[in-house]
């Protein structure tokens, strides 16, 4: 009865085409799901909890970090095809207790209580149990392919969801496949995004020099090529000095992404979309010696032409006297230019790079 409601939950009505998943979510979604059950089956290796404890055969569980639903919010073009239009399903993520529980030891008779999971993101906030559903053996072509795959179980039951996520079943052999798995998933996925932050990097350093150019009314470089593979290279694998080390944007912000209470308001490709944005923009600051309020400094002294440095800076305590600025930042906002090197290349409006 169960399995019946779960197939007629999953499938669309009558000449009702199923939605697509978001087609680059679906894979930075499965890449984060598997990180999540390597983690998971990692901790229960540490731990001895699938250990042989003579009460006969124990089961892996792994249950689904998504869900996918259409959107009970307004997320603009993103949730729809960009060529037919339609709309697409988006990832709701899934707490079933913490990280740690997406992946479970069950005995022979199952679980003690149903599996309770809660959902929160893209305007969706509800919960629901998990009954131990019935095992459906897989035949002997699927155990040759994957001999620690016991079975399949069927998908949350969730009316009007039509490509629910499925709970799956594994040996306890199993657990250190999981490991492998979520390693391999973790480099993928940080490489794999390199293309993104490199171009995420650039239009960061358009902004930045089109906001300083402001100030002459000649927009130029602020920082030569070998400047901008440098904060690549900085935000992908991090930075080691003699006084300190910084951990790489990408990696703290895909550890963020494991959180199940990350992405309450926002999917995660727009939350790694406005990090990585916001840190590039850091690091080209930084490189070029303006102050994180730089851009506010300027703002102020742009609405007083002529003014002393002194008269900018008080101007700028009673608009904002939180920040506590003292005459050397607003020196340095005011002064801040280009790296030597990138003085001469100007910045190509089309391409975010600068022009030959």
């Amino acid at each position: 009865m169960v399995e019946a409601q779960v197939l007629s939950a999953a499938a669309p009505d009558g000449n009702e085409s199923a939605p697509r998943r978001h087609p680059t979510l679906e894979s930075l979604c499965s890449h984060l799901e598997s990180i999540l059950w390597g983690r998971a089956a990692e901790r229960l290796l540490a731990a001895g909890t699938a250990a042989d404890n003579g009460t006969g055969p124990r089961t892996l569980v792994l249950l689904p970090a998504w869900d996918w639903r259409l959107p009970a919010m307004e997320i603009g073009r993103k949730g729809r095809d960009h060529e037919s239009g339609e709309t697409l399903l988006m990832p709701v993520r899934l707490d079933w207790g913490g990280n740690d529980a997406l992946v479970r030891v069950e005995g022979p008779e199952g679980p003690e209580r149903p599996y309770r999971w809660t959902a929160h993101s893209m305007g969706w906030a509800d919960t629901g149990d998990l009954n131990h559903l019935g095992e459906r053996r897989p035949n002997n072509s699927q155990r040759a392919k994957n001999p620690s795959r016991v079975t399949s179980l069927n998908a949350i039951v969730s009316v009007g969801n039509y490509s629910a996520p499925g709970i799956h079943r594994y040996t306890v052999q199993g657990l250190h496949d999981l490991v492998r798995a979520g390693r391999q998933s973790q480099w993928q996925l940080l490489f794999s995004l390199e293309p993104f932050v490199t171009a995420t990097v650039h239009k960061a350093h358009s902004a930045v020099s089109h906001e300083i150019g402001a100030l002459t009314g000649r927009v130029q470089a602020v920082l030569h090529e070998t400047g901008i593979e440098q904060v690549v290279n900085v935000m992908m694998v991090g930075e080691t000095t003699v006084d300190s080390a910084e951990d790489a944007s990408v990696s703290r912000l895909l550890e963020h992404c494991l959180r199940p209470d990350r992405f309450a308001k926002v999917d995660p490709l727009m939350y790694l979309s406005r990090n990585l944005r916001r840190d590039a923009e850091d690091h080209i600051r930084r490189a070029i010696g303006d102050p994180r309020i730089g851009p506010k400094v300027r703002r102020v002294a742009a609405q007083m032409p002529g003014a002393t440095l002194e008269a900018i800076v008080a101007a700028y305590r009673l608009e904002h006297p939180q920040d506590k600025l003292s005459t050397a930042r607003a020196q340095a906002a005011l002064n801040v230019g280009s790296d030597p090197m990138a003085r001469s290349v100007l910045i190509d409006p089309e391409t975010n790079r600068g022009a030959r």
